[in-house]
């Protein structure tokens, strides 16, 4: 019964985390269930058609250090989506650089560093980077789904959960 107890902890606790990872709420209303070291993939809007703008943004919380340096990868649909900058998020908003490039095929890196802004303190909550998309979805029919998803934390994130947030996208024809 112990075994079936922490497993069934363990599956509550991945359902919290990639459960509220989803593209189902807009930025400013990003909520987080534990209180460890999260990061959150938040997407606006979550559904729209071909050429239309999408922001997705990187939320975190619940840091145990401060942060003056940060990277990511974060992989999408190259048939669904089309890079097209990385902004500053709310949290990184006085720092030297936030920004983003393309390493592969639907691939970005994306990376911080403070220069001579303010590092965020410890025990925050907001964006660290907002990544924009132009929808493509050519090949795609009405309703199609396709995930973004931000992994291979460095520098300060390198304690941050889930190991992989995701958020899905619903194309509209």
């Amino acid at each position: 019964m112990t075994i079936f107890r922490a497993a069934f902890g363990m599956v509550l606790l991945s359902c919290l985390l990639i459960g509220r990872s989803g593209c189902k709420k807009g930025p400013a209303t990003a909520t987080f269930e534990v209180d460890e070291p999260t990061i959150v993939l938040v997407c606006n809007p979550i559904s729209a058609a071909a050429d239309a703008v999408v922001s997705v943004s990187v939320f975190i919380k619940a840091n145990e250090k401060e942060i003056r340096v940060f990277g990511l990868d974060v992989t999408f649909d190259s048939r669904m989506f089309q890079f097209q900058e990385v902004r500053k998020g709310t949290l990184t908003g006085g720092w030297a650089a936030v920004d983003g490039s393309e390493v592969g095929t639907g691939s970005l890196r994306v990376g911080g560093f403070l220069g001579g802004g303010t590092p965020i303190p410890v025990a925050s909550q907001g964006s660290l980077a907002e990544i924009r998309f132009r929808v493509t979805g050519t090949d795609y029919g009405n309703g199609q789904q396709s995930q973004l998803c931000v992994k291979q934390y460095t520098d300060d994130l390198l304690d941050f959960k889930p190991d992989s947030a995701c958020a899905t996208f619903t194309l509209i024809k």
